[in-house]
């Protein structure tokens, strides 16, 4: 009798530790790395431009450095069925667009084939990032509207629902939290 007991109630740690560990997974942070090449020469495209989208919108936009590698991370619910789409954009490249799935931490490795010279010169390159994406464009950076002192006096949110300002979160993971975008109102819901 003790071991049909023993039986039974390792099934149902079995199932609570498995169900646990799907609710866990319903909102974590995915680490991805995207690897940008040329595909002919088989070495690095810098300073490439990565769009990513999940369903119709844009959720964000990153820049590979020297290397052609771009860290991003996203939280997982920000995906809708896991699926998300990018296009990149490499001076003198031809674009490219693709669609993935993820449900873990990953290496994106994106071959880029060379096209005719699009762009005479890197202020040419500039003017075409600021009207495909609308935003500036500084040395070999992307440029965010807002100023600094904005962003270090607003709360931000993790992706596990964690609320912290700008100075109490580790530098190292400042990419993994969101500003808020209602700070007022988020104040008056919580007195």
């Amino acid at each position: 009798m003790k071991i049909v007991g023993l039986t039974y109630l390792s099934a149902l740690l079995l199932f609570l530790n498995s169900n646990a560990q799907t609710i866990s997974n319903e909102s974590k942070m995915l680490h991805t790395i995207f690897k940008v090449i040329d595909a002919h020469a088989h070495i690095e495209a810098p300073l490439t431009i990565i769009e990513i989208s999940s369903g119709n919108k844009r959720i964000n936009r990153v820049q590979t450095d020297f290397d052609g590698l771009s860290p991003w991370d996203i939280c997982s619910k920000e995906l809708i069925d896991h699926k998300f789409k990018i296009k990149v954009f490499g001076m003198n490249y031809k674009p490219f667009e693709k669609g993935y799935s993820i449900k873990n931490d990953t290496i994106l490795t994106i071959k880029l084939y060379p096209s005719e010279v699009k762009f005479k010169n890197k202020r040419e390159w500039e003017t075409f990032i600021r009207k495909e994406f609308g935003i500036p464009f500084c040395g070999t950076g992307l440029r965010m509207d807002e100023e600094i002192e904005t962003l270090e006096n607003a709360e931000y949110q993790h992706c596990d629902g964690r609320i912290k300002r700008y100075d109490q979160i580790p530098k190292k993971e400042l990419n993994q939290w969101r500003k808020i975008k209602n700070q007022k109102r988020l104040r008056n819901d919580s007195n």
